[in-house]
């Protein structure tokens, strides 16, 4: 079977980089079945692809090799390392953009093994002259133990993620991303609030920038041309969307906004 290897960059469109990195892998993996998850990520926007890999991985088949390069400290002394999670692979920085993937069962290598790169490495192009070489090995056959040392859990660096507030009248979340269409989509996922949900039969408000959206839809078609709505997306994370429109522009939007939720009356 042909091994799977996606890609997820911060490199664009418009330049060669993600180009390159596939003509690396082919080269030395050419039945490897490449997918661009995306190339567009914001420039060195970490915890935007951490949640982008966290929502991608679970899609794909075991043994898929996941190669994350939106790597700020490239060239610097930070290591490189493969995840083993849930019978996939995550080849990244050491930067927390593996976060969420992050738990006890987890094995973690240090991508240290020099005979898995070309002699010249450049210090800023890190994704073909390191990434895309081990990627290939590993699509290859290669153990992942054999990439170098086993890494400890509390080696492996994690960024801190807004934590959501839950009082008797009221819950706060915050936006974590601001998707391609404009919708917001915040840290209140559907697990916490259905039993809050169930208490309050009249459903629940939502507040975002002093904009007040009486009730939690569910589906982008629910609400009228141009009316901002609440949902829970795919991922069953709650997002502030406008229906045929731009939800950020709508309420002046950014990430670390503050979202409120309060039972309606």
């Amino acid at each position: 079977m042909d091994s799977i290897i996606t890609l997820t960059t911060d490199f664009g469109l418009e330049d060669a980089y993600a180009g390159i990195m596939k003509g690396v892998i082919l080269g030395r993996a050419p039945t490897a079945k490449i997918v661009d998850l995306t190339h567009l990520i914001p420039p060195q926007d970490i915890k935007r692809a951490a949640l982008l890999i966290k929502s991608a991985g679970p899609n794909f088949p075991p043994a898929t090799i996941h190669l994350i390069v939106v790597d700020p400290g490239v060239g610097s002394d930070r290591k490189i390392i493969l995840l083993k999670n849930n019978d996939q692979l995550f080849l990244a920085p050491n930067n927390g953009v593996l976060t969420f993937l992050f738990n006890e069962q987890s094995q973690a290598y240090e991508v240290a093994d020099k005979n898995l790169f070309p002699d010249k490495i450049s210090k800023t192009f890190h994704g073909r002259d390191i990434f895309a070489p081990v990627a290939a090995a590993l699509a290859n056959g290669l153990n992942p133990a054999d990439v170098g040392p086993e890494i400890a859990f509390n080696q492996l660096i994690k960024f801190s993620w807004p934590k959501i507030k839950i009082s008797k009248n009221e819950v706060k979340g915050k936006v974590v991303y601001i998707d391609h269409f404009g919708n917001l989509v915040t840290n209140i996922y559907f697990n916490l609030l259905s039993g809050i949900l169930q208490q309050n039969p009249n459903g629940l408000n939502v507040k975002i920038n002093g904009k007040l959206i009486e009730k939690i839809s569910s589906c982008y078609r629910e609400g009228k041309e141009a009316q901002l709505i609440a949902l829970f997306n795919s991922d069953n994370y709650l997002e502030i969307s406008l229906v045929n429109g731009n939800a950020a522009s709508e309420v002046s939007g950014n990430v670390d906004d503050e979202v409120k939720l309060y039972p309606a009356k």
